[in-house]
């Protein structure tokens, strides 16, 4: 059941490129809401135990749902509601859509828009459509330091890197292991973790930051792996071995360098050239391929 909910959809994601627009977590906003809502005078809601009620709440009526069904309609129903929540918590947008603009800014030599949309890419006011960034970007223009094209190139191979664990990479490792549950889990963790630091609710910002931490130890050293495997094993290994036990280390870091040892480039080095970026997202996607065979694997065992 893992296989095939993988397969249908990395499909539609990565083949058929449609349904992304219905990607919506506007119902757990407004759960998170009224969970709030009905809890904030109590203690206990400003320490872990609020976000446990936020987080799990969904997880738990989402079990109980399961646990109404038996037999051969349990499997099917279980099937189709594993690729509905896979395929929603991926994302929220594909990854070459959101860096469309960026590529075509920098092959028109645009820096300062390059410089825009990469900044906005994984950020709550990313661009959705198909608009060029205009002088009503709400940045501040006069204070922008724009980076010369090797830097920019540079730091978009790293956020290309970083933004697939979040989008894709950790998603599928948590589905494998917890199936939907655990997808479901490690998406509402992002979206209440986005919501705090909008909200600058001190309270929870500091803790979330550890569950982000920790929901992406284990999946940030499975896609590292995978990326040696789908790149430059020996150059990616000298950079893996010092994050690999180390509990505190930054995990968007480890993905970031190991990505780019495993693409053969040197750290802090570039030639301006974009076509590092291109490579990147192909490195992506073999990833996504050696995700399926993991899946595969560990579904045969278990």
């Amino acid at each position: 059941m893992t296989l095939i909910s993988l397969l249908i959809v990395l499909a539609l994601e990565f083949h058929f490129k449609i349904g992304s627009e219905y990607r919506n977590f506007n119902w757990f906003n407004k759960a998170q809401q009224y969970l709030s809502d009905r809890f904030s005078d109590k203690d206990f809601f400003e320490s872990w135990g609020g976000i446990a009620i936020i987080l799990l709440t969904p997880i738990g009526l989402l079990y109980g749902a399961f646990n109404l069904f038996d037999g051969s309609l349990f499997w099917l129903i279980t099937l189709v509601v594993s690729i509905v929540i896979l395929f929603l918590c991926l994302g929220p947008l594909p990854l070459e859509k959101s860096f469309e603009h960026y590529f075509k800014a920098v092959e028109n030599d645009d820096l300062e828009a390059a410089y825009l949309h990469l900044n906005r890419i994984g950020s709550s006011n990313e661009i959705e459509k198909d608009d060029e960034i205009t002088g009503e970007v709400d940045i501040e223009q006069d204070s922008l330091d724009i980076a010369e094209k090797d830097e920019l190139v540079r730091n978009a191979t790293r956020k290309i890197l970083t933004e697939s664990q979040k989008r894709y990479f950790g998603v599928i490792a948590w589905f494998i292991v917890l199936g939907p549950l655990g997808a479901l889990f490690y998406r509402l963790c992002y979206i209440y973790h986005a919501h705090c630091r909008a909200e600058e609710f001190d309270e929870h910002l500091p803790l979330m930051d550890q569950v982000i931490h920790w929901i992406e130890w284990v999946p940030a050293r499975v896609t590292s792996m995978l990326f040696l495997l789908t790149g430059d094993f020996v150059n990616g290994f000298y950079r893996i071995q010092d994050y690999l036990t180390d509990a505190d280390a930054d995990n968007n870091q480890l993905i970031s360098e190991t990505g780019v040892a495993s693409l053969g480039l040197e750290m802090g080095i570039n030639d301006g050239d974009v076509d590092e970026n291109h490579r990147t997202m192909a490195l992506v996607n073999r990833t996504v391929i050696f995700y399926l065979v993991l899946g595969a694997i560990i579904s045969t065992i278990f």
